[in-house]
C-alpha cells in the first residue's frame, strides 16, 4: 500500500514540475525586446585621440533611449589577445584602459551592457572573423540580434552568420540606427 502511494505521489509531482516546466522553456523560446550590439571604437566612444577618449556625439543619448525602450545592449569588441587568459581578466584590462584614457567627467556605462560583452579569445577571432558575431548571436537568442559598427568588413561578417546590421557614421541617413527601425521579432 506504501508503495502504491509512493508511487502515486511521485507521479503526481513529476507531472507537476512538467507543467510548471513547459511555461518556463516556452516563454524562453520567445524573446519581445531586440538586443543591439555595438563595436566600441568610432561607434559609442571616439578614439580619434587616444589620450582623450570619451563619448561619441549622441551615444550616451542613444543608448539611454535604447534602454528606456527595452533594448538589451551589448558590445562585440576587438582586443589583443594579450590583455588576459580569461574572459574576466580580458575584460578588466579593457575596461582599466578606458578609464585611464576617459576625458568625461562620468565613467563609460559599462553595467548598461548587461555582461554582453563578445571578447576574442585569441587573436584569430578577432572580427571580421565570424566568431565573435556567432557567439553574440547565440548568446541573443531568441531575440533579434542587431550589430552597429563603421567597418564594412565586419558588418559582411556579421551580416552572414545572421544579424541584422547598420553602418554607422555615413552621412546619408542618422548616425545611429533609428530605434523606431528595430525589430522587436
Amino acid at each position: 500500500m506504501f508503495r502504491s502511494l509512493a508511487r502515486v505521489v511521485l507521479a503526481v509531482v513529476l507531472a507537476t514540475s512538467a507543467l510548471v516546466a513547459a511555461p518556463a522553456s516556452a516563454a524562453s523560446a520567445s524573446c519581445s525586446r531586440p538586443v543591439v550590439y555595438f563595436d566600441l571604437g568610432n561607434v559609442l566612444i571616439d578614439t580619434s585621440d587616444w589620450s582623450h577618449v570619451r563619448y561619441e556625439p549622441g551615444a550616451l543619448a542613444y543608448l539611454g533611449d535604447l534602454r528606456s525602450r527595452g533594448v538589451a545592449l551589448g558590445l562585440i569588441v576587438n582586443i589583443p589577445e594579450s590583455w588576459g587568459t580569461t574572459q574576466e581578466e580580458k575584460l578588466a584590462t579593457m575596461q582599466q584602459y578606458i578609464a585611464d584614457r576617459w576625458a568625461e567627467t562620468d565613467p563609460f556605462v559599462w553595467s548598461w551592457f548587461d555582461g554582453r560583452v563578445v571578447l576574442p579569445r585569441t587573436d584569430a577571432e578577432r572580427k571580421p572573423a565570424p566568431v565573435l558575431f556567432q557567439r553574440a548571436l547565440a548568446e541573443s537568442a531568441p531575440c533579434v540580434p542587431y550589430y552597429e559598427g563603421e567597418v564594412p568588413a565586419e558588418l559582411t561578417a556579421a551580416a552572414q552568420v545572421g544579424l541584422h546590421t547598420y553602418q554607422v557614421g555615413r552621412a546619408d541617413r542618422p548616425f545611429y540606427l533609428p530605434a523606431t527601425q528595430l525589430r522587436r521579432r
